[in-house]
């Protein structure tokens, strides 16, 4: 599995690295993502992001190790091996936030198309949605992976940068070193990050843009929400408890992991008696996909349930709220449960301990920037 994603070094001005990730799927999962079994492939050094296809650049050599990988390496002879032992791996799964993942894998962005089916964004108000619920099964169908190969050669074929943008914007594909690997398939193997969508994306963007943007929460009813929050009493190992609940626009700063735990221990309780029936719906549903989700093994009719629940969260926003807040990542959620059954539960691919890498490197990267100064 492989990651991209960029982080900022360095405080007080805008430095954007970038750093490519891989994590060896063979390894059981509790260690799969252990600091010392993942691996740097590569640093995208600032200060700005590589854009569009030119991450190809840093990608080209890491394409050429895994073709070898792919056709078989001989490891050194052992007394057990004296002949040696030949090995190969794939790239099975890309598993980034979602620019990231259309900019490594050559997608068009996410507020024009869906990667994985044919939906594409109405532009309604001057602005994009993935409204139209009620005729899903015209757009929720699968993309064809070679005819997405098929228009990457085609691009990869114009002669000039403006004819690759026309190019680009009619296919909504661009080409990617990845598509060298003979086995890589540019739709099943990219997943939804469950982090960046489901936790950052959905809840949220639930609790925080419809809720209280739209006044369903009042600065009072957030008081009081944080006050019956302080009176839980949670086990430690469960993580931090959220707090700030009151602060600037509501939910100050929360994390990824700090809106799972709101969802998952605190949201039903608090919120309940401050909505009505459609959002209290909402709710009960979005709290049950995130209690499946999460759980260490999962059942295909588990995964039925959850697509399910997710196709009424997001009928039930779109009926009560309107077109133009249906948002790619709600869009998105719905190609979770596949992306689950390929590739197991959600802590197999999510980007959690990617994200914590982050936060090591860039330590080292500023430290050692204060070293060179002295």
């Amino acid at each position: 599995m492989i990651n991209l994603d960029w982080f900022q070094p360095y405080d007080g001005t805008i430095h954007s690295t970038g750093v490519i990730y891989a994590a060896i799927c063979n390894l059981p999962r509790d260690i799969r993502f252990k600091r010392e079994n993942l691996l740097i492939l590569g640093l995208l050094p600032g200060p700005n992001e590589v854009s569009l296809h030119k991450i190809n650049h840093y990608l080209a050599p890491i394409v050429d190790e895994l073709e070898s990988l792919w056709n078989g390496i001989i490891l050194n002879r052992t007394d057990d091996c004296p002949n040696g032992k030949k090995i190969r791996a794939a790239l099975i799964l890309v598993s980034c936030d979602v620019p990231a993942a259309r900019k490594i894998c050559g997608h068009i962005s996410a507020l024009v198309s869906c990667h994985r089916c044919e939906k594409k964004a109405n532009y309604e108000n001057r602005q994009h949605n993935f409204a139209g619920m009620d005729d899903m099964d015209n757009w929720f169908i699968a993309k064809d992976s070679s005819k997405h190969l098929e228009n990457a050669l085609r691009w990869r074929g114009c002669n000039s940068d403006s004819a690759r943008k026309k190019f680009t914007k009619s296919s909504g594909v661009r080409w990617s070193e990845l598509l060298r690997l003979p086995y890589f398939d540019p739709i099943r193997f990219i997943t939804v990050d469950p982090m960046h969508c489901l936790f950052l994306g959905i809840a949220k963007w639930i609790v925080k843009r419809i809720w209280v943007d739209m006044g369903v929460l009042s600065s009072n009813d957030l008081n009081n929400i944080q006050k019956k929050m302080n009176e839980f009493q949670v086990p430690a190992d469960l993580g931090r408890i959220p707090g700030k609940i009151y602060c600037g626009e509501g939910f100050s700063n929360f994390t990824a992991d700090q809106w799972r735990i709101f969802i998952s221990i605190y949201a039903t309780v608090v919120l309940w008696e401050y909505l009505e029936e459609v959002d209290r719906k909402i709710l009960t549903y979005f709290v049950r996909i995130c209690h499946l989700f999460v759980n260490r093994i999962l059942e295909t009719k588990s995964l039925d349930e959850i697509h399910k629940k997710i196709v009424d969260v997001v009928t039930l926003i779109e009926e009560k709220y309107g077109r133009n807040v249906i948002t790619p990542n709600l869009h998105l959620s719905l190609h979770l449960s596949a992306c689950s059954h390929d590739f197991g539960p959600l802590y197999a691919f999510w980007c959690f301990s990617f994200e914590r890498m982050n936060g090591i490197l860039g330590k080292l990267i500023y430290f050692d920037y204060f070293l060179i100064i002295l």
